[in-house]
């Protein structure tokens, strides 16, 4: 019986995840004007085109990998990556929409809307777009519903059990053993922002407390910067260390947003009674303490790029590229790294170029090391260009 609120979770983050995915695609012709005027221009510019190419990719995961992706094959300066890096926070605007909307559409209502269009012979492309993302939306919260009507099941399985009294319990151990399990769950769990359905869905049936709940969303974020980390340490010297800082800071801004979450909880004096008819005051102060996490976090970031960029570049580096694993969906952002194909050919054209003049230079010419250099960057660039 499980299996069928485990199947109505699954069927909310599939909802999640796609309709992040066509909001990506809808804004993709405007992302992609960002990035071919140039991001690496003056402060200001570069601020706000970096801002507007996060928010378009509706998802923080995937411009973050990007912003070191572009970084890591030369696309784009040391300054741009890092500030699309620090500002990949912002792509969270999506998901919190969905969590403010949880339970106050229904889910059924959209999805039937979006049907009836979907039988017109005269939809755009555009509008198809459209029409995807806002059915998406429809199935998560459809998700929503059903995984609140299978709730009973959750609770006769659960019982009453050291577990049920674990979750219910508010108290500062209990958040954070929630805290250290969506760290570890986070780095199985590869869809953005799971511990957001989870942490709406029990808060709903009373299973999970309110700081148990925050300690999950957080946990999350942590676990999120310790796979960035986890990515970027068989990168390059520089991207090494971009990767090892960022992921400390973050996660360290998502523990003290985390802090300054129970702070504004018992300032504000955030309680509620346990009834039904409390969901939509509990389901508010769960997404406003979440946001209160997201902005420490970004505060941490803008705080680190700052300093981040003011260090000095050894330009004499491995070829250590962006492996496979960079190029899962989860990770992928389609529109940056389609505009950088077209870069990293050129550049892979220059080194072949290259080592094709090797062969006519006198022995010695040219130092065994950078001839060695030349030939891995050239073999890992051919890999990489067949992935895009």
């Amino acid at each position: 019986m499980i299996l069928m609120w485990l199947g109505s979770f699954v069927l909310m983050m599939f909802g999640l995840s796609t309709s992040q995915k066509y909001a990506a695609e809808f804004f993709a012709g405007l992302q992609k004007k960002f990035f071919d005027k140039g991001l690496d221009t003056n402060l200001g510019t570069m601020f706000i085109r970096a801002a507007d190419v996060v928010l378009l990719e509706t998802s923080p995961q995937k411009s973050l990998y990007a912003g070191m992706g572009l970084y890591n094959l030369r696309v784009l300066a040391l300054r741009p990556s890092t500030l699309v890096m620090c500002l990949s926070t912002l792509g969270a605007w999506w998901v919190l929409i969905l969590g403010f909307l949880f339970m106050s559409f229904n889910g059924l209502f959209l999805m039937g809307l979006c049907s009836l269009m979907f039988l017109s012979p005269f939809v755009s492309v555009k509008v198809d777009k459209v029409l995807k993302w806002i059915f998406f939306t429809g199935l998560f919260l459809l998700g929503g519903e059903i995984m609140l009507r299978n709730s009973s099941i959750l609770q006769s399985t659960l019982g009453e059990s050291d577990l049920v009294f674990f979750l219910a319990d508010g108290r500062f151990p209990a958040m954070l053993g929630l805290l250290l399990a969506g760290i570890v769950l986070s780095l199985i769990v590869q869809i953005e922002f799971w511990t957001l359905a989870l942490g709406l869905s029990l808060l709903f049936t009373n299973v999970l407390s309110l700081n148990g709940a925050i300690g999950l969303l957080a946990g999350e974020r942590i676990g999120r910067m310790l796979l960035f980390w986890w990515h970027t340490r068989s990168l390059n010297q520089d991207c090494r260390r971009l990767g090892t800082q960022f992921a400390v800071v973050s996660s360290l801004g998502a523990f003290v947003g985390l802090v300054m979450a129970g702070v504004v909880r018992e300032t504000v004096n955030l309680g509620y009674s346990t009834g039904m008819a409390s969901f939509q005051d509990k389901s508010l102060q769960f997404m406003m303490l979440f946001i209160v996490i997201l902005l420490f976090q970004f505060i941490a970031q803008m705080i680190w790029g700052h300093f981040a960029v003011q260090f000095k570049v050894d330009e004499m580096q491995e070829p250590k590229y962006i492996s496979k694993s960079w190029f899962r969906p989860e990770f992928f952002s389609t529109t940056s790294m389609a505009w950088a194909k077209g870069k990293v050919h050129k550049r892979l054209s220059e080194i072949r170029y290259h080592v094709a003049g090797l062969g006519t230079l006198k022995e010695g010419q040219v130092p065994e090391h950078i001839q060695a250099r030349l030939k891995a960057e050239e073999e890992q660039l051919t890999v990489i260009e067949k992935l895009f």
